[in-house]
């Protein structure tokens, strides 16, 4: 994804550039403000902030490294990790030798490790079973295994199949709250934190159940036109997955008028929460006596 020009995930050269910025001042703090606009950065960070600056951290997907850049700037011993060389050349780059391949014999040479973390990697992976075990078995006993996942509570309309954020060809694997301790309750202790949509989308998506929207299959589309959407979409199109306009009817007319006047007026503040799409934040703590297999 990382080689295609049209991609989402160029879209992420704005934080680098950014995050590059800062890096390069030396000023930490704007690199933490940077970071911490996006939720999942900022869960990572205070959970991180919480252990010694001795820590050994690895960061697994780490893209073009500018969350681990923060944690290179503020003196801990850490590892970032890829599976796309364009990525790890670019964060090597911008932040040092500090990234290696998805393979590379150091990742295991480097455990056990006090602090393991991905952000937006778990629903993209083949095994994300497999892969938790294997993450926790690189862990010290008593260390922690931070991660944010799809929330499948978020498939809020009638029919919905997939995360809207995520149409074709970028559909993920999404997990419902208290999955990841029913499945490893056993080898750490697991914390999850629900994060819940803005007020503005909880409106939107509450107008939308109130007048009955069945959810509708997006139309695979290129990687061009995924980005093209993601840069320029509004909150109804990506519900939807696709741009679509309000039709004439009486119904959708009163539905766009309510949910202008909700925003102006503040009343959005009064719709039900709606939880976000990969919102939620999992914690492991590796247990004393786990026992952790290959």
């Amino acid at each position: 994804m990382h080689s295609e020009s049209g991609s989402v995930y160029n879209n992420y050269r704005g934080l680098l550039d950014e995050s590059t910025k800062a890096f390069r001042g030396r000023d930490a703090n704007a690199l933490k403000q940077v970071l911490s606009r996006a939720s999942k950065y900022k869960f990572i960070i205070d959970q991180v902030e919480r252990r010694p600056r001795n820590a050994q951290l690895l960061e697994i997907g780490c893209s073009r490294g500018y969350l681990t850049s923060y944690f290179i700037l503020s003196g801990y011993q850490v590892k970032g990790v890829d599976i796309s060389k364009s990525a790890v050349e670019s964060a090597r780059d911008a932040f040092g030798d500090h990234f290696v391949l998805e393979g590379d014999p150091s990742i295991e040479g480097g455990a056990p490790y006090d602090v393991i973390y991905h952000v937006g990697t778990i629903g993209c992976v083949a095994d994300p079973l497999g892969l938790t075990r294997r993450l926790l078995r690189l862990l010290r006993p008593g260390g922690c295994l931070l991660f944010n996942s799809p929330n499948l509570e978020s498939c809020w309309l009638a029919g919905q199949l997939w995360i809207d954020a995520s149409p074709p060809p970028d559909v993920v694997s999404i997990f419902p709250p208290g999955f990841w301790r029913n499945h490893f309750a056993k080898e750490a202790q697991v914390e999850e934190q629900i994060e819940n949509c803005d007020e503005d989308k909880a409106l939107a998506i509450g107008l939308s159940r109130l007048f009955g929207r069945r959810w509708k299959k997006p139309v695979p589309i290129s990687l061009d036109q995924s980005s093209d959407r993601y840069l320029t979409g509004n909150v109804s199109n990506r519900m939807n997955g696709q741009r679509r306009r309000f039709r004439d009817d009486a119904g959708q007319v009163f539905e766009k008028s309510t949910l202008k006047l909700g925003q102006k007026t503040g009343l959005a503040r009064l719709a039900p929460a709606r939880t976000a799409e990969f919102g939620i934040f999992v914690k492991m703590t590796r247990r004393e006596s786990s026992v952790l297999s290959l």
